[in-house]
């Protein structure tokens, strides 16, 4: 059972070197026709065992590599900030035209917030990946959003750990008001961007 689990975590750092290149890739590829670089930078990560079978736990299902591959979605996790609004639908619209990677789910929660304010856009894509007898597909989570929305979400994330139980209604008011400014302001930068390009043009 250990080894099952060491042998997927390896997996999922085939995934990962997998979907860095592919992303490299595209992108780069896209910047070159375009002559414009909408990425401002790009994240990944895999979640520990440790942390992965405390979600399970915390779900309620027993510690299996089966649970983990069905449960636990975002084990490999890779974040783009790209600079404005447009850019996140253009790097969603490159990545769904990949041969290399398959999208299962989207999420578009910069035009449908979470309840809390916050604002992304999800993909759930499988990774091809090699093996010595045969092909696996690995799940990975891309989130992609602007710098504005990467900044509210890192302090939400911050302030979660602060509360042990429930945030205030106070806290969460404030956070939720604090991601309607952010949206006023990646709507204003996009308007000032397409103003800048119509005078560059």
């Amino acid at each position: 059972m250990n080894e099952d689990i060491e042998h997927l975590m390896l997996k999922y750092e085939y995934a990962l070197q997998k979907i860095e290149t592919e992303l490299k890739i595209i992108i780069k590829e896209y910047e070159f026709n375009n002559k414009y670089q909408p990425v401002e930078h790009i994240k990944t990560r895999i979640k520990t065992k440790e942390s992965a079978i405390k979600k399970l736990e915390k779900k309620g299902y027993p510690i299996s590599t089966e649970n983990l591959k069905k449960h636990v979605h975002d084990m490999v996790g890779v974040r783009i900030v790209c600079s404005f609004l447009s850019d996140v639908y253009d790097i969603v619209n490159i990545i769904e035209k990949s041969e290399n990677i398959k999208i299962k789910e989207k999420k578009d929660y910069i035009a449908n917030p979470k309840e809390s304010g916050y604002s992304s856009y999800h993909l759930i894509v499988l990774v091809p990946i090699y093996l010595e007898n045969n092909i696996e597909y690995i799940e990975t989570e891309i989130q992609i959003r602007t710098m504005a929305m990467d900044f509210w979400a890192s302090l939400d994330h911050k302030i979660q750990y602060k509360f042990s139980d429930v945030i205030p209604d106070e806290v969460r008011k404030e956070m939720f008001d604090c991601s309607v400014a952010i949206k006023t302001l990646d709507n204003k930068m996009l308007g000032l961007n397409r103003i800048v390009n119509k005078y560059k043009n």
